[in-house]
């Protein structure tokens, strides 16, 4: 019996040290205590910002890049807004990633995308949750641009991500439909431009948002700029997730 339960406790342990593959073509990163590396789970990539001294973790961030709607590419792990982000969080305490979601149709299939994108941030998660023992329940998700308007579909007409804390959408808007239907708390922030996606923003965007999460969104628009995703919005993104964390 011994020799059994010595045989299912190492294949299991087998198994979960496959579950997220180091990428050894990016080699791991330092700043400070935190530690970046590029990981891949369930066939998902992404970039993993994380102090490894500490013994527990506060909460867990997965931030996605923007794209080209018309003919999106796999996520960028590289982008200024979602990786700046993800370090100030970790710095202080908790896990998060960008996430290299998989390419999807755009356009051409808008919410067959918001699906696929909305999927790819759950493995992420469930990775996570799993490796560094944070419930997946104390997770935030976070985009920007593309990322952002995939997120805004997807909590509408998808589940998948019911049980985070909310959502972080920079550079992208929601018209009154979605609104109406998030199934998540939701932080919008965009420029003062008309520049992203043409939907509702501030005053206008609460005034939509569904009764049973409106206490705890929040629509910003940045009179500080006025080009697409022109705003350094690390802190006011950060605030948001701790706030919806704690």
């Amino acid at each position: 019996m011994k020799a059994l339960q010595k045989l299912i406790f190492s294949a299991m342990l087998i198994c979960l040290m496959s579950a997220c593959k180091k990428d050894n073509n990016r080699p791991d990163e330092q700043s400070g205590d935190v530690t970046i590396r590029v990981e891949t789970a369930s066939g998902i990539t992404y970039k993993v910002y994380v102090n490894e001294n500490l013994g527990s973790y506060k909460g867990i961030l997965v931030m996605g890049s923007g794209n080209d709607p018309g003919n999106p590419s796999p996520g960028s792990l590289d982008g200024g807004l979602e990786n700046n982000t993800c370090k100030k969080a970790a710095e202080n305490g908790y896990v998060a990633a960008v996430v290299q979601y998989r390419a999807t149709p755009g356009n051409a299939d808008w919410n067959g995308s918001a699906t696929m994108v909305g999927q790819d941030y759950a493995t992420c998660i469930n990775a996570l949750s799993a490796k560094y023992g944070v419930d997946k329940s104390k997770s935030v998700v976070g985009g920007v641009s593309y990322s952002s308007a995939m997120l805004l579909t997807n909590i509408v007409l998808s589940e998948t991500l019911k049980h985070t804390k909310g959502l972080l959408a920079s550079c992208w808007t929601a018209d009154a439909w979605r609104a109406q239907n998030f199934k998540i708390p939701v932080f919008n922030i965009v420029c003062n431009c008309n520049c992203d996606g043409g939907g509702l923003t501030g005053a206008a965007l609460m005034a939509q948002i569904n009764p049973a999460v409106k206490a705890q969104s929040e629509a910003v628009v940045d009179n500080s700029c006025n080009t697409h995703c022109g705003g350094n919005w690390v802190d006011p993104l950060y605030t948001k997730m701790t706030a919806w964390l704690n």
